[in-house]
């Protein structure tokens, strides 16, 4: 079973407007107001930031780290000692002391460098699932986008029905004038036109609800107007085969690549969480300075360097317990790879498989207009010729508006699904990815 795809991307048929008014807005400038203002690509981007600042907390940790601080100390009196008949104080009412301190972790063990690696691969998972959110902002704007679109072609549809309706009434009203026609036949012509009347209302109610949507997706004020470019035509079509959309999914899909970078940290975590029984060195520097000094501390400066190795003995099984923690979630993780390919693959599959359904149902909508205008037109003629009921051209008229309908949401089922089999595979949103 093949495939026909495209080699265009969905923008490029849907930029050639079909009016001239300037402020149309076409897909490309509508997807790129949503990845600026749309709300869970900014939360997103945030988790991205905070993912790399995380990293600089890492590297932090393995540089120096300076402490000042200075101690101000006051006594209620100050100790004397009795020298002979002379008594002598052993300090100040007031001490003021001042304190530098230069700490540096020397990573023997690898602890610092591990955590580092840990949160550069968060990083990694953080910015696909930025790139994920995106994907799916611009499969929801341009089905919103299209959606707007289709509305506008119902109201066009129902506005033709209504000029139909309207023509029909004329008619009978003539005929009705002319005693060749029952006044019964005139209640009906105005039923079909109120009909037709309500018709129009709900599908200009229906593009505000379209347009609203539209609005929340771009993060604009859902009261704003907004004027799509139609299509003038559906993008052409190449053969591609399910098990190469599967594999061409498998390589591009930041699900996937983030949950392999979930089994990585997760590996890198089994080295964290050995942290326990690892030995650690820390070097410290201090520079002590007396404000304050007496007779029995003249000394204003002094200075100490200390070197603590640490060896843990005996943690209480903590530290395997964290690691064998650690070995679960590895297993989740992959677990969860798993679970990320069979997803992707079943979304390929639907999406394959909706685009090939809404091909067929494309040409055979194609076809019922076809009959149904054809039909439209000989009930047209043999109603004006008074040889056929209206009940005649009523059925006509109503499975010509029944065609119309069905080709438009053939036409935008079939944009839709493209959109979605594109999202699929995981190349919607590469044409945006260098902006």
């Amino acid at each position: 079973m093949r495939l026909t795809l495209t080699t265009l991307g969905l923008a490029s048929f849907l930029i050639t407007p079909c009016w001239t008014q300037s402020d149309a807005l076409t897909l490309d400038e509508a997807i790129q107001i949503a990845l600026r203002n749309n709300r869970a690509v900014q939360i997103s981007e945030r988790n991205l930031d905070k993912s790399r600042n995380a990293v600089r907390e890492a590297k932090g940790n393995a540089l120096p780290q300076i402490q000042g601080n200075a101690t101000y100390t006051r006594f209620d009196r100050v100790a004397t000692a009795q020298f002979g008949p002379q008594r002598i104080r052993l300090g100040n009412i007031e001490n003021r002391t001042a304190r530098i301190t230069l700490t540096q972790v020397i990573d023997i063990s690898g602890i610092v460098k591990t955590a580092i690696r840990a949160a550069s691969v968060f990083v990694s998972i953080s910015e696909l699932e930025y790139e994920r959110t995106r994907n799916d902002t611009i499969l929801q704007v341009t089905q919103a986008y299209q959606g707007v679109a289709r509305a506008d072609e119902f109201i066009r549809v129902a506005e033709e029905a209504l000029k139909n309706a309207q023509e029909r009434l004329r008619i009978i009203r003539a005929q009705v004038d002319a005693g060749v026609a029952a006044q019964f036949d005139l209640l009906r012509a105005e039923t079909a036109v109120a009909q037709a009347e309500q018709a129009v209302l709900n599908a200009r109610n229906q593009r505000e609800l379209a347009v609203a949507t539209l609005n929340n997706l771009l993060g604009r004020d859902l009261n704003t107007s907004a004027q799509v470019v139609k299509p003038t035509e559906l993008p052409p079509m190449q053969e591609a085969e399910l098990d190469a959309l599967t594999q061409q999914a498998y390589q591009n899909r930041p699900e996937i690549l983030a949950a392999e970078r979930g089994v990585e940290l997760a590996r890198v975590n089994i080295q964290n969480a050995r942290r326990g029984i690892l030995p650690s060195i820390v070097v410290t520097g201090q520079a002590d300075f007396n404000l304050s000094t007496s007779t029995f501390n003249p000394r204003r400066e002094s200075y100490t360097g200390i070197v603590v190795l640490s060896v843990p003995i005996w943690d209480s099984g903590i530290t395997r317990a964290r690691e064998a923690q650690a070995r679960d979630d590895l297993e989740i993780a992959q677990i969860r790879l798993q679970q990320a390919k069979e997803g992707v693959a079943l979304e390929v599959r639907q999406a394959y498989l909706n685009l090939q359904d809404a091909q067929k149902r494309l040409v055979v909508a194609q076809k019922g207009l076809e009959q149904a205008t054809e039909a439209l037109r000989l009930a047209r003629v043999r109603f004006e010729a008074g040889v056929s009921p209206q009940l005649e051209i009523s059925d006509a008229e109503l499975a010509f508006t029944q065609a119309q309908t069905n080709l438009v949401n053939a036409q935008f089922d079939y944009l839709d699904a493209y959109a979605a089999l594109q999202r699929a595979i995981g190349v919607i949103g590469r044409q945006y990815a260098q902006r």
